[in-house]
């Protein structure tokens, strides 16, 4: 059975989309077979950010209605062979994405390893949809104070939900103030009793990659950070974390 795990925040421009992407190629080069679910309706970005726009030729729309195969709308990663992603439709068909449908599409990807699905920021239909189908949830924001709320908001909603494990991921952290938003992050962590997954510099390097993002940016901590935050997923260290009520 598939691991479904949601990347949300309740609040957008804090580098979910890409920590998702990230993520997904990170657990892929482990070995695993990884899908990249967008349920950003209409205002998906995930595909520019991976640069396949011009591969998408059916979504998740077409799998829900049958009108394709769900073999004919994934699209496998140029770089990594276990790394697949499946686009979220457009604006015109937004209200044909619903619970039950997204249900019906993550049954079909029960042989896969990983399904990420990268939700929309915000607390709408997108928001619980996405969670609702998921058992895990990873809440990704920054150290600017109304991204600290969003998420606490976010964390607080997920308690209505049946998740097996939540952890928290600070996003954009400026390597100057390395000392000060490290123990900041950690106090994130303990005011929400979430699980502190790792933390992600700024990084100049990713933003040049952005829409052409076909390899992982070459900042060693970047990299670093990200094996730490796949480690954390792939070995399950969160859910046993928040078992012990950390």
């Amino acid at each position: 059975m598939a691991r479904r795990i949601v990347l949300t925040s309740g609040k957008g421009g804090v580098g979910k989309s890409t920590l998702c992407l990230t993520l997904g190629r990170e657990l892929a080069k482990s070995g695993a077979n990884v899908v990249l679910l967008d349920v950003d309706v209409g205002l998906h970005n995930l595909d520019i950010i991976a640069g396949i726009s011009q591969k998408i030729v059916f979504d998740v729309v077409d799998v829900i209605e049958e009108k394709v195969r769900l073999s004919q709308a994934l699209i496998q990663d140029e770089q990594f062979s276990g790394l697949y992603f499946l686009p979220s439709c457009h604006l015109d068909n937004v209200g044909k994405v619903s619970v039950d449908g997204l249900k019906k599409v993550l049954k079909e990807l029960e042989n896969f390893d990983y399904v990420l699905l990268d939700c929309p920021a915000g607390i709408d239909f997108g928001f619980h949809a996405s969670i609702f189908c998921a058992s895990e949830a990873i809440i990704v924001t920054t150290p600017n104070l109304s991204s600290v709320n969003a998420a606490d908001k976010v964390a607080s909603l997920l308690c209505n939900y049946n998740l097996v494990g939540v952890g928290l991921v600070v996003n954009r952290m400026q390597k100057v103030f390395l000392k000060k938003q490290q123990q900041f992050a950690e106090n994130i962590s303990k005011a929400l009793k979430l699980p502190l997954f790792g933390t992600f510099f700024e990084n100049k390097e990713i933003s040049k990659h952005l829409g052409v993002m076909k390899s992982q940016p070459s900042d060693r901590g970047f990299r670093k950070s990200a094996t730490q935050f796949s480690n954390n997923v792939f070995y399950g260290n969160y859910e046993k974390q928040f078992l012990k009520g950390v």
